[in-house]
């Protein structure tokens, strides 16, 4: 601390008055800080009152947890088979947690894996291990951290892989030419403990879908603010992330299959059959669609969360202009935009029923996951 009661750590600069001790009071909170390229640290303090003095002196604090590691590893994997080649383009986030936190306690880097460590960990592993799905490319990962380091207690790998589609021609597979798809982003989260099994999730994001008809919005609640009209027909618009966990074994599932079959029952949720597509009521109503879709199709699926953002359309106003205006042409808005989540998982005691999770049961969402979908 100097003289002017200001304390520096790194980039982060807190302001104090000269004559006191600083102190903060929390119920929870969480600290993030990042330094370099793609480095993060976590620290998260539970209760009490922390103060700038040495935080192990102080028993009205505890660390609930630390976890540190490097975000946005990217990578192309290429597997050459003869002339044919097949392709992976991943960007990787790979956070660990040690047996100590001295590192934040008492500046003690014995034990800290460096995170360019971490960076190259994962270079390697593509090399050594190949990637046949991100899914057993980040249970290899966890794998690696928790059997070579004695220290290392947690891992976390969030994977998201780059839309590529092999290029083809009258059917013809091209053997290394890729195009880049729009039909959403695959991507994967692995956790594992010491203790325990690992974790598995799987997902779409950034998938974006529109209807034109078989889409309205009645009988909503109103009061004197709401000045929305009902509609029976309207445009439906959504961008969609869908992540769902697996039940028990799932380090030896058919990855690639499942991802296809859920994407499939997706699109089958939001759109209905081909000639005549089917009704949605509310888009909240199409999430559970989408959810019931997959449980139904996919047992070895546990539960789906789906976090969707409705993009509306407003028909534009060509009176001024002398022309009718019957809803074929619109004006997107951007902002603001409604939005909405769900989880739905399998009873444990009645197969085949689903319930709602409470939100307080939602899993704990990792910094890598957070990061990429904008949550942080």
């Amino acid at each position: 601390m100097t003289d002017s009661g200001k304390m520096t750590y790194g980039n982060l600069i807190l302001i104090t008055d000269r004559c006191s001790t600083p102190s903060w009071a929390f119920d929870l909170v969480k600290v993030t800080i990042s330094v370099s390229s793609g480095c993060s640290f976590r620290v998260v303090f539970w209760g009490g009152r922390l103060s700038h003095q040495e935080t192990s002196s102080n028993k009205d604090v505890e660390y609930v947890n630390s976890e540190y590691g490097k975000n946005a590893v990217r990578l192309l994997y290429i597997r050459r088979e003869g002339t044919t080649h097949c392709i992976k383009e991943l960007e990787v986030s790979v956070h660990i947690r040690l047996n100590t936190v001295n590192e934040f306690l008492n500046s003690d880097n014995s034990q800290v894996i460096p995170t360019d460590t971490i960076k190259n960990t994962i270079q390697a592993l593509a090399k050594c291990r190949g990637i046949r799905t991100i899914e057993e490319f980040g249970l290899d990962i966890c794998e690696h951290f928790l059997t070579s380091f004695c220290h290392v207690i947690y891992c976390n790998a969030f994977i998201q892989e780059v839309p590529w589609q092999r290029l083809e021609k009258d059917g013809v597979p091209h053997v290394h030419a890729f195009l880049y798809s729009s039909e959403g982003v695959r991507f994967c989260e692995v956790e594992r403990t010491l203790e325990g099994s690992p974790i598995v999730f799987s997902g779409i994001k950034d998938l974006k879908l529109m209807k034109t008809t078989q889409s309205g919005f009645q009988g909503f609640f109103k009061d004197k603010y709401t000045t929305l009209p009902e509609r029976r027909d309207r445009v439906l618009s959504i961008e969609t992330l869908i992540k769902w966990c697996y039940g028990e074994g799932a380090d030896c599932l058919d990855y690639d299959c499942i991802w296809r079959t859920a994407h499939e029952c997706t699109l089958d949720a939001f759109a209905g059959p081909p000639e005549t597509g089917h009704y949605s009521p509310s888009y909240q109503k199409t999430v559970n669609c989408i959810q019931t879709y997959i449980l139904d199709r996919l047992p070895q699926i546990e539960e789906v969360e789906v976090i969707m953002s409705n993009i509306h359309y407003s028909v534009a106003d060509l009176e001024k202009l002398g022309l009718c205006n019957d809803k074929e042409i619109l004006t997107p808005q951007d902002t603001p935009f409604g939005a909405c989540a769900s989880t739905l998982r399998r009873k444990k005691d009645c197969p085949g029923t689903y319930q709602q999770r409470p939100v307080a049961c939602k899993p704990r969402y990792s910094v890598g996951f957070k990061s990429s979908i904008g949550m942080n």
